[in-house]
């Protein structure tokens, strides 16, 4: 192996669509800093000048499942990396092993750096706290619902309204279980926050 293939197994990119339209954001991993790039625009923060790293968790239809990377420089801004990158209207490519690969990577990389970065999983709590209380509410009034239906002998509607209340259960669950707020180590990354 010659210098400059070790150079470029040392520097690891990952690459991703957010959106149908527009361009590819392409995320590297230098000696000293996170390099990225989007089309004409691009730039670079210092590991050590990384103040906040949040990992979180989505649900993007019913079948897509998308993690993504909050990445919080000195100085301002926000830089998200996704594990899925949109191909078509409807459609998304799930990366999620390179994606996790990238991550782990990144964590090693910006804990070495041994600056001041907190490392945090799921929504901020003035985010979370709401979203449970809003989905308990929810989930009260659908059984509330059915209760109704079923002691009026209107069976259709409760059946209907239970098959409703799974469906956002199913939704609304791992969502809010994945996304509970916590702080990790770099070294022991939520495996929920990860694909």
């Amino acid at each position: 192996m010659d210098d400059t293939t070790a150079v470029e197994a040392a520097t690891p990119v990952y690459a991703f669509r957010p959106r149908m339209i527009g361009a590819e954001i392409a995320f590297r991993l230098g000696a000293d800093s996170l390099e990225w790039s989007s089309g004409t625009r691009n730039g670079r923060v210092a590991y050590a000048m990384i103040r906040r790293l949040r990992l979180g968790f989505w649900f993007t239809n019913f079948m897509g499942r998308r993690y993504t990377a909050e990445i919080f420089p000195q100085g301002g801004g926000r830089l998200e990396i996704a594990s899925l990158s949109a191909r078509s209207l409807a459609g998304n490519e799930n990366q999620g092993p390179a994606y996790r690969a990238f991550i782990v990577e990144l964590h090693r990389r910006v804990a070495r750096a041994g600056g001041d970065c907190r490392f945090e999983g799921g929504f901020a709590a003035w985010r979370w706290w709401p979203s449970l209380v809003v989905s308990a509410a929810l989930g009260a009034a659908v059984l509330f619902v059915i209760g109704r239906a079923v002691l009026a002998g209107q069976f259709g509607t409760g059946a209907l309204m239970l098959a409703l209340g799974a469906l956002l259960a199913w939704q609304m669950v791992p969502m809010l279980t994945r996304n509970r707020p916590c702080r990790y180590r770099p070294d022991a990354i939520p495996g929920d926050l990860l694909p």
